[in-house]
């Protein structure tokens, strides 16, 4: 009977840690959360980066494109979308180039503020992707929020904006652009 009480309490306190310090950030989670998304970037894995949104994520974008602006605000479901349709249209560019397309990523965190209880982190940080070298860049800067869900970090809440710049070139040569199989 001693040992079914003593299994209980440890089940039970290994329970509350998992809950409670489950749901904990620190500066280190935070950049780990950031080296990932680059390495699911650079390895072109759109589901590695489907993964990093939570399930109740809301997701502000604004991108600038040949002086157009398009808004949106998505969440888990349509994020990953837009995500796949990117990651196949970067695909489709570069097998039509007869070519793998170059991809660059780079990110920089400007500021991490995590406050005393620590459930939550808000991160300004700004990124860009560059494709085939000069045929495409993206310019992100962002504010984010994370959050531990069952000591798994991810994304919950972002305003992001985004300036597209292509080289029109590109499109008339694109082999220029990428690099050859």
């Amino acid at each position: 009977m001693i040992k079914i009480g003593l299994a209980i309490v440890g089940l039970a306190v290994a329970g509350w840690y998992f809950v409670m310090d489950g749901s904990k950030l620190d500066e280190a989670m935070v950049r780990e959360f950031y080296e990932k998304q680059q390495h699911a970037v650079l390895s072109r894995n759109p589901d590695a980066l489907c993964k990093q949104f939570a399930s109740n994520g809301v997701f502000t974008t604004e991108t600038v494109m040949m002086g157009q602006t398009q808004a949106a605000t998505l969440n888990q479901k349509s994020a990953c979308e837009a995500t796949r349709k990117t990651w196949e249209m970067f695909e489709a560019m570069g097998n039509k180039a007869g070519g793998i397309l170059t991809i660059e990523y780079d990110y920089k965190i400007d500021s991490i503020e995590l406050p005393a209880n620590k459930k939550r982190a808000t991160v300004v940080t700004s990124n860009t992707l560059k494709m085939g070298e000069a045929l495409m860049q993206f310019r992100t800067t962002a504010t984010e929020e994370l959050v531990r869900n069952y000591r798994v970090v991810q994304l919950a809440k972002s305003d992001s904006k985004t300036g597209v710049r292509m080289t029109m070139g590109a499109m008339a040569d694109p082999s220029k652009f990428f690099v050859e199989r």
